[in-house]
């Protein structure tokens, strides 16, 4: 989904069998190598990544206040690097909680990609500017479009970054300072990140407020759903899918049986219709 490539384009290549990292930056050749394994006990792994997912919804709300911080005190270029640090943050927790939702026999599948995304800032930010496309307004043209659009802003944002914190230079040799990025993208930028924790807040305070519950619900909602059934919709109606979740996460509407599975969905229906009171009579508390 996301273009992988990092600002300023990859360093050359050089040559069959050599890796593009120089050897005395004492990097491994393998990318993959750049970050611990996950465990390979299902338990372990899921507790692991939601811990991951927690702390960095944490540290996001801590970069974007110093990212406030530094743009009251007009400083430009790192008050928007500093945001665009956040969003990717949020884009990493999303991340992980997509590990999450797969089916655990998927889960192994997705390793590789995972650790791929989860060491790639535009990944990262590719996550975060999805998240805040499902919250738009308005709905996209077509899914084609969001995702082309979530890549495009993914990829700005990941080289305004970088240009905010480095000197470097073009191809032809001019120079590039961080003073090139102004007020207006910084303020752009804190208030987008601004959005974003708010359009995340209820994931965030998912996986931070009891872990322990939402592992339960999650594992309810696996054993519930019927992921082909599910598959088929989102392929063959895409807008309709990303329109059901939109409805779900603004209280529009609850979610469909087919999102939730049958017995999480009747849970949901039950939780939100009120009970049948007598006249002046109290409604007693539900145990269990």
């Amino acid at each position: 989904m996301v273009a992988r490539g990092a600002a300023g384009g990859a360093p050359p290549p050089r040559g069959p069998g050599h890796s593009t990292i120089p050897v005395w930056l004492g990097r491994p050749a393998c990318e993959s190598c750049w970050m611990p394994k996950l465990p390979t006990d299902p338990q372990a792994l899921e507790r692991t990544v939601l811990e991951l997912a927690a702390a960095s919804f944490v540290n996001a709300r801590k970069l974007h206040q110093a990212a406030q911080a530094v743009l009251d005190q007009e400083l430009w270029p790192g008050a928007f690097s500093w945001s665009a640090l956040a969003a990717e943050e949020v884009g990493k927790a999303v991340l992980c909680i997509s590990l999450l939702a797969m089916p655990p026999a998927l889960r192994e599948q997705a390793r590789a990609d995972f650790h791929k995304a989860f060491t790639d800032h535009q990944a990262k930010a590719g996550f975060a500017h999805f998240v805040l496309a499902v919250g738009a307004e308005e709905m996209p043209a077509s899914m084609e479009q969001m995702l082309d659009d979530v890549v495009k802003a993914a990829r700005q944002t990941n080289a305004m970054k970088f240009r905010g914190l480095y000197v470097d230079y073009t191809d032809t040799g001019a120079l590039l300072q961080p003073e090139d990025v102004g007020e207006d993208a910084a303020r752009f930028m804190v208030g987008t990140v601004a959005r974003l924790l708010e359009e995340s807040a209820l994931a965030e305070s998912s996986v931070t407020d009891d872990p322990d519950d939402y592992l339960d619900f999650l594992h309810q909602w696996q054993d519930s759903v019927d992921y082909e059934a599910l598959g088929a919709f989102v392929d063959a109606e895409p807008l309709a899918f990303l329109a059901a979740v939109r409805a779900f996460i603004r209280d529009d509407a609850p979610p469909s049986a087919l999102i939730l599975g049958d017995r999480l969905a009747e849970q949901v229906a039950a939780a939100a219709s009120p009970s049948e009171v007598p006249p002046g009579e109290e409604a007693q508390p539900s145990i269990g």
